[in-house]
């Protein structure tokens, strides 16, 4: 039997925690074994001295009683509420032994420096940015019958968020709209897509896939529309009069949709694992001229200066801005393709990625090729991995890179690599 103390326990501790997160420097010591190499241990020493910062700022107490055969245990874990807030400066830094000390300072009264608009606690270099490789695929359509005057919207919908993505330089998109990554469009769980994630994250070599489900695009709400000097095309959606005197000096009466809907799911994995890394939602609503005849064709211009179109662009930039808020801030990362003796490797990004002449990669090694599942879920989390080392770059070419690895193990073709941010 097992069961956890009441969340007001948790509460009350997050509290205390969290008092002393008014404006304040706020300094840490992190240790971390020198194992792995010096630049391995400073970053997980770093790490260490930001998550105790972390713990000061605010807090939550997770705890939990058992008892096994007659014998009672407790445990418990502290974790952050949120990131460390405020600026971040490495004080000093040291070996002793086999250990590595980093000592930290956060100023909480300042916001993270940025670069050219760019986060400091994003892991970007200095007035340059790492190009983080997307796919956008086919995005489903749960009710076609009701996007009948899109007939492209599937396929066009994966292509104008790889365009709208793809006006960020830290981005750098490759639309493959009429790829699915559901075998089957009557699977409605996104995580079953990993294994095509996986395929098109090694193929395409891309560190993201975004995909989606359309679940609405219907009509909400109908009213009556004059139609003066227009058809009464009964083909149309809505309900017309044409009875006496409904054509006199072209005038007639329209009972058509006067709002729509636009409802949709949009689906972040990460490229490596298959693990889905976000579901996101979007909603908006037209009002107006929302049922168009002629059909104008789907992100073109006329169809965005409808009524309509204009709440699917709402929808469309509220999804582009919640992928960069899933991705930004994930580290840049990839791949080792080829070695050159022991301690030299080539990885398949370059100078168009954003790649230069000294920057420093963590490596990291999957420590079992079966991804962990939740076993509740069944939901695919991710893929364990272990932290071998780092490369450090020495040359650049526009589609590759050359570096030296400094790492206690062997290294291997298919290991990954991490962007390592200077502080």
């Amino acid at each position: 039997m097992r069961f956890r103390v009441s969340p007001v326990l948790a509460a009350a501790f997050a509290a205390v925690f969290a008092c002393s997160a008014g404006a304040e420097i706020l300094s840490a010591e992190g240790v971390a074994a020198l194992d792995g190499g010096g630049a391995v241990a400073r970053e997980q020493a770093l790490q260490d001295a930001l998550k105790m910062i972390a713990l000061r700022q605010g807090a939550r107490v997770e705890a939990s009683q058992g008892l096994d055969y007659g014998r009672s245990s407790e445990s418990g874990s502290l974790t952050p509420l949120a990131p460390v807030r405020g600026e971040v400066k490495v004080v000093s830094e040291y070996q002793q032994g086999k250990l590595y000390h980093v000592k930290v300072e956060v100023d909480t009264s300042k916001a993270p420096r940025t670069a050219r608009g760019t986060e400091a606690a994003c892991a970007m270099p200095v007035g340059r940015s790492l190009r983080r490789k997307i796919v956008t695929t086919y995005f489903q359509v749960d009710r076609p019958a009701e996007a009948s005057d899109m007939p492209e919207l599937a396929t066009g919908l994966p292509t104008e968020l790889s365009r709208r993505l793809g006006a960020n330089r830290m981005y750098s998109l490759l639309d493959a709209n009429t790829v699915s990554v559901l075998a089957d469009s009557r699977i409605a769980e996104p995580a079953a897509g990993a294994e095509t994630v996986r395929r098109i994250g090694e193929t395409e070599d891309a560190q993201f896939v975004v995909a989606g489900r359309v679940l609405a695009t219907g009509a909400t709400a109908k009213g009556l529309r004059k139609s003066l000097y227009e058809s009464n095309n009964t083909s149309q959606q809505g309900t017309f009069y044409n009875g006496p005197f409904a054509g006199l000096f072209g005038g007639g009466v329209k009972y058509v949709p006067t709002e729509r809907q636009f409802d949709a799911e949009v689906w972040v994995y990460d490229g490596l694992t298959g693990a889905l890394l976000a579901r996101e939602r979007v909603s908006e609503l037209g009002k107006g001229e929302v049922m168009v005849s002629p059909p104008r064709p789907f992100a073109s211009a006329a169809f965005w200066q409808s009524d309509y179109g204009q709440a699917v662009d709402r929808a469309l930039d509220l999804a582009t801005r919640k992928i960069s808020d899933v991705i930004s801030c994930i580290p840049f990362s990839a791949r080792i393709v080829k070695l050159s003796g022991p301690r030299q490797v080539y990885i398949n990004a370059g100078s168009l990625d954003g790649i230069a002449v000294g920057d420093k990669f963590l490596i990291y090694q999957r420590k079992s090729a079966q991804p962990v599942r939740d076993l509740i879920s069944g939901r695919e989390l991710g893929v364990p991995e272990t932290l071998a080392g780092d490369v450090t770059i020495s040359q650049v070419q526009p589609n590759f890179a050359i570096g030296s690895v400094q790492a206690p193990g062997k290294v291997t073709e298919g290991d990954y690599v991490r962007f390592m941010p200077r502080r």
